[in-house]
């Protein structure tokens, strides 16, 4: 779950990410990606996790699947052709074609760790189990963005 107003921009969960699952502090290989909208709005996008995950169903080659015992989608790296089908599938924009293995790649939780929740100074970011789909948090960062311009100028009015 991300908190989008206590989000300050400070982009360390994007440098947990990508050093924990790539070796490297590297925003391009981060599983969680912030994008900055005006007027200064972060907006972190990361996989929720879909019950019913409309990359699951993109995928040609049956390489994104969910796990049953965690709860989180995931893809298998050895299945995956780098089609991008599941990229445009994701409402969320949360999955991309990794720059140089070029297979695609998000959010796996960390197997159930998520550091990046656990290293957000703002405490932007909360990791919850919840009883119904998460489809409904399934929202592209433009959206969302739009969202909290609306809320913002209707708070000041």
């Amino acid at each position: 779950m991300v908190e989008y107003k206590a989000c300050t921009g400070c982009r360390t969960c994007e440098m947990i990410c990508s050093l924990k699952n790539e070796g490297v502090i590297a925003p391009s290989l981060s599983r969680i990606r912030v994008y900055c909208y005006p007027p200064g709005l972060d907006i972190p996008t990361v996989c929720v996790q879909c019950l019913k995950a409309a990359c699951v169903d993109a995928c040609p080659q049956n390489a994104i699947m969910k796990d049953e015992e965690l709860g989180i989608v995931i893809i298998d790296e050895k299945l995956c052709t780098g089609c991008g089908l599941c990229v445009e599938a994701c409402p969320a924009k949360a999955i991309v074609i990794h720059p140089t293995r070029k297979v695609a790649f998000k959010c796996q939780l960390c197997r159930g760790e998520a550091p990046c929740v656990e290293a957000c100074p703002a405490n932007a970011l909360s990791l919850y189990t919840v009883p119904f789909d998460t489809r409904i948090f399934a929202k592209s960062p433009e959206r969302t963005a739009e969202e909290l311009r609306k809320h913002i100028l209707t708070e000041e009015a």
